[in-house]
């Protein structure tokens, strides 16, 4: 059986900080075959690893586009930037950026390009506009366009359910114009939204399907058994144990 990749999501080390040096030094001991990470753009342009769009402040929420550095990092003392992730990294486990905001495709590229993050890299976000202006700028990149929130943000756990079950009959009708629209190479879906039926389409399509986030070992059994490129997951370690004992590693 054909083994997905692990991703260790935001680093993908609980009881470490997200999107820190030590979560993702953690998960690499780990054995994971892939690391991600959130990138957002500071007030001052410095690409940071963050997932949300606020920080806490002094002063209460201060949305990350217009905190400079300096105070992002009095805030979050964990924080790594985008250059100091992929000089720790790159040259050792393939990375997937998840690109949180649009605008600043061109610098996020020369960042990948200058640390030698062009072949390890794949690039994630929703907006299709910013994955064609990425793959314009940088024809090389590998690119996925994410797909799917709505089973994780509808209300309560019987309306997240449905809205996985709605996306799995929905979602090739949606996808089959967006990603040649978003020049990806990769569907990167919610749990909830894949089934077999979806992954055989895309992988017939020639895309791979990776999904997120997956911390049951049986959600991961599932969706390696619908034959998913890659998991991605908060808690790797039981994961990859579910995954080994089933011979799926």
């Amino acid at each position: 059986m054909a083994s997905p990749l692990v991703i260790a999501h935001r680093g993908g080390a609980p009881g470490y900080p997200e999107n820190s040096l030590a979560a993702f030094r953690h998960a690499l001991a780990s054995g994971v075959d892939m690391l991600e990470c959130d990138v957002r753009r500071s007030a001052d342009g410095a690409l940071v690893l963050l997932h949300d769009p606020r920080v806490s402040l002094g002063g209460g929420p201060s949305p990350v586009s217009v905190t400079p550095l300096t105070e992002l990092r009095a805030a979050v003392p964990a924080l790594l930037t985008l250059p100091e992730f992929l000089e720790e990294f790159i040259p050792s486990i393939p990375v997937n950026v998840d690109l949180k905001a649009a605008g600043w495709e061109r610098e996020l590229a020369r960042v990948l390009v200058h640390h030698g993050a062009g072949d390890r890299v794949l690039v994630s976000s929703t907006h299709v506009p910013s994955l064609r202006r990425l793959a314009a700028i940088e024809p090389g990149l590998a690119l996925g366009l994410s797909r799917g929130h709505l089973a994780s943000s509808a209300p309560g756990e019987p309306g997240r359910a449905a809205a996985g079950l709605w996306l799995r009959a929905t979602l090739p009708l949606l996808l089959i114009p967006s990603i040649p629209l978003a020049r990806a190479r990769a569907a990167m879906l919610q749990r909830r939204s894949v089934g077999p039926t979806v992954v055989r389409l895309l992988r017939r399509l020639g895309y791979r399907v990776f999904t997120w986030t997956v911390n049951r070992p049986d959600d991961a059994l599932r969706l390696a058994a619908c034959g998913v490129d890659g998991i991605a997951s908060d808690d790797p370690t039981p994961v990859m144990a579910a995954l080994a004992a089933a011979g799926f590693r």
